[in-house]
């Protein structure tokens, strides 16, 4: 078996490094986030596509993201770059994904047949473009350092970054696109053009300022199956593969429906911004005390105490739902839940990436990276469809003013019921994950 001479600086990581790094996930969460919680809705009720159409793009679309993740992942370890492993596929494509996620909210007045044609090309060069630039910054943080506790100080700053991103999204969209003032198909356009720049702004500088730490010497290439045969070793990646993907699908259901619960059950669909702001805050709060939480709980413990107390408190929020104030006090700590078990992802990933190297002498950590993200995106795909279809089995009609009971049922299946069995789903797995990695 070849063998790779892996080179490790111990050396620690400066405070805007770090920051740097974060930075990268606020880019992504504001891009990801604005079509995670507004696309379909703007697809849907402001575009005029039919709900069928919205899913199948989205599911299309989403499994060839999935794909293109899991290639990349291939060629960045492959890769010799001069600039590094993953950096440059971070900033090669920073200026085009821009690009792309200005153009998915810019819907042209065209026939139904057109409207649907555009919407499928550029999501489909944004998805393609996303998954290039975010296998390149997910892999990042197994490259930055090999010290498991400085990995899960740096993951607390990734954390702290997708929660900023993901609460700029929920807090400012609707007020931004008010405050425009565009109506009719473009009004979320100038939205788009602001956090397309901010996206520019701060992935340029993540891709400045990182500096890859871990690097390989003496390395023959693996091929592709020789990687997987390497990463299967670890039992703790493979479930968390798998529960990376439900999380996505978990996760996606909830922030689409957000829109249509404030607008057809609580009859106002400005709340959404409060609603969705409260959603994210877990993600900030989780931030100041993950890495704590982490290396005192351990990864298995911390994914069953998160998914445990998100499934009591989604009851909760059940119970709660037509009343604003309890309903979003009883969703905050949901999340803060769910955030505990699932915003350590990567750098539990980073983790096993380790113990492969201990067990085979190889760091795959380019196809471990890239394949969990080709969960994660294969369970967006399956959240696109499975909302859809939850909504079209309902009867949504877009166009009605009052909405049938079995519309409404469909809202709180996507929003309800189906998070929590898949939650619960979880919990049995994370029932068999390595219990805590070995520090270094």
């Amino acid at each position: 078996m070849n063998t790779t001479n892996i080179k490790k600086e111990s050396r620690k990581i400066s405070l805007w490094e770090k920051f740097s790094y974060s930075g990268g996930d606020v880019a992504s969460c504001i891009t990801f986030g604005a079509v995670s919680s507004y696309l379909s809705y703007y697809y849907t009720d402001i575009a005029g596509i039919s709900i069928a159409a919205v899913g199948v793009i989205f599911g299309v679309t989403r499994l060839i993201e999935a794909l293109v993740n899991f290639l990349t992942g291939v060629a960045i370890d492959g890769s010799h770059f001069k600039g590094g492993k993953a950096k440059p596929f971070i900033y090669t494509t920073t200026i085009p994904l821009t690009i792309m996620f200005i153009l998915v909210f810019m819907v042209p007045d065209l026939s139904a047949h057109g409207k649907v044609l555009f919407a499928f090309v550029t999501y489909l060069l944004f998805c393609i473009l996303y998954a290039v630039n975010n296998t390149g910054y997910g892999t990042l943080l197994s490259l930055l350092t090999s010290d498991v506790k400085e990995r899960r100080v740096l993951n607390s700053f990734k954390v702290f970054g997708s929660g900023t991103g993901s609460l700029l999204v929920s807090f400012l969209t609707l007020p931004l696109v008010a405050l425009c003032g565009v109506q009719g198909r473009f009004s979320f356009a100038p939205v788009a053009v602001i956090y397309g720049v901010i996206n520019l702004v701060l992935l340029g500088n993540c891709s400045i300022s990182c500096r890859e730490r871990v690097r390989t010497e003496g390395e023959a290439r693996m091929s592709l199956k020789e990687s997987l045969q390497c990463a299967v070793k670890s039992r703790s990646w493979i479930l968390l593969c798998v529960i990376g993907a439900c999380v996505m699908v978990v996760m996606i259901l909830q922030n689409q429906s957000i829109m249509y619960y404030s607008k057809y059950i609580l009859m106002d669909e400005s709340r959404a911004t409060l609603i969705l702001t409260i959603y994210t805050m877990a993600q900030l709060l989780a931030a100041l005390f993950m890495d704590k939480m982490l290396n005192r709980l351990g990864n298995r413990n911390c994914m069953l105490f998160g998914f445990g107390a998100f499934l009591v408190l989604t009851v909760v929020m059940f119970v709660c739902r037509k009343n604003l104030v309890l309903f979003c006090v009883f969703m905050l700590l949901a999340e803060l839940g769910k955030s505990m078990a699932t915003s350590p992802c990567y750098a539990i990933c980073a983790d096993t990436v380790d113990e492969v190297e201990s067990l085979t002498g190889k760091r795959p950590q380019g196809v471990m990276t890239s394949f969990m993200m080709c969960t994660m995106k294969a369970g967006t795909a399956i959240a696109g469809v499975v909302f859809s279809a939850v909504l079209h089995a309902g009867h949504y009609a877009a166009e009605a003013a009052q909405k049938s009971p079995e519309a409404i049922r469909a809202i709180y299946m996507n929003l309800f019921w189906l998070p929590m069995l898949i939650v619960a789903g979880c919990m049995v797995l994370a029932f068999f994950f390595k219990r805590q990695p070995d520090q270094k």
